[in-house]
């Protein structure tokens, strides 16, 4: 019932026409201090070093409890957290991507969330990119974890979730963790990248595609692509998992998400699959379409239920 009513009030405006409008791919390598600086001020968060490469997680605090009868017990007891990882195909992006979601989760949640920044080819172009990425993630939720007293969490209620390429980062820094599951509570995935050789329905892939996927071929090799892809490295995680998915996306195949979900359920784990029925790559963005994204916070308080970060 709260996931559902939180739905119905749930908003990605937040409040500064400057982030509202902000372009997401590029913003990353040109706008980094200017995002950090908004994001403090209109939102009130905390901008944290998380990496001595100097990659920032942005940290926000809920700004009102979701039930005002339990608020003196809610701020004696440590909190969940989500930790959100932007897309942006390797390339670019930065954490005000996903500045709606940690929003909207935060204030109607009333639970904390972080916004990691991880490596990508404009920012940080001598780093082993995406295979760098998934170990920043690593590092963010370590972070975390080691902060949690300070920050007020608790470390065995945190949820990554990450979009497009931030689903592949999200999904390997768990698969690839040499402790089960990273020690996560849930992983959430929005459309993610689980093939790096991008085999499924080749020939109706975008010319983008090709090119990035040419490109990896040809820095890192097959073998090392089909290590580092979730659909080939699929295997039991402790924490449940969901994936929310169009059914249009032509960047991404549902068919490739299927199969992913099929080889985790046949190894045990618990992966779900919501689909958005002819919608596209970009199905769950604010500006893209409201109405998805009041679904999709709601099906994230569902999830967030489900796996105990929320009573």
């Amino acid at each position: 019932m709260a996931a559902m009513a939180s739905c119905e009030l749930a908003s990605g405006d937040l409040g500064n026409p400057w982030l509202d409008e902000l372009p997401g791919v590029f913003a990353g390598a040109f706008l980094r201090k200017k995002i950090e600086q908004h994001f403090v001020s209109t939102l009130g968060g905390e901008v944290h070093t998380y990496s001595q490469t100097g990659l920032k997680l942005h940290f926000l605090q809920p700004s009102a409890p979701y039930f005002q009868s339990d608020h003196l017990e809610r701020q004696e007891s440590k909190k969940g957290c989500v930790v959100f990882l932007h897309g942006g195909g390797f390339l670019g992006g930065a954490p005000s991507q996903v500045y709606p979601y940690a929003k909207a989760v935060s204030h109607h949640y009333g639970i904390p969330t972080a916004c990691c920044e991880v490596s990508c080819l404009l920012t940080h172009p001598r780093s082993k990119v995406p295979f760098e990425s998934v170990e920043d993630a690593r590092r963010c939720v370590n972070y975390l974890k080691d902060k949690a007293d300070d920050l007020g969490l608790d470390r065995e209620k945190i949820v990554l979730a990450g979009a497009s390429s931030g689903g592949h980062t999200a999904a390997m820094a768990a698969l690839g963790a040499e402790e089960p599951g990273l020690g996560l509570a849930g992983l959430l995935l929005f459309n993610p990248v689980l093939d790096l050789q991008f085999r499924e329905r080749w020939q109706e892939r975008r010319w983008c595609t090709w090119l990035g996927s040419s490109a990896l071929r040809w820095r890192f090799g097959k073998e090392t692509l089909d290590d580092e892809s979730p659909i080939l490295r699929a295997r039991h995680l402790p924490q449940p998992t969901l994936i929310l998915h169009g059914t249009e996306d032509h960047l991404v195949p549902l068919q490739e998400v299927q199969h992913f979900q099929e080889k985790m359920e046949c190894l045990g784990s618990d992966c779900k699959v919501v689909t958005f029925p002819g919608e596209g790559h970009f199905f769950f963005n604010w500006r893209v379409s409201p109405v998805n994204f009041h679904r999709c916070v709601g099906l994230l308080g569902d999830f967030l239920k489900q796996v105990g970060v929320l009573s």
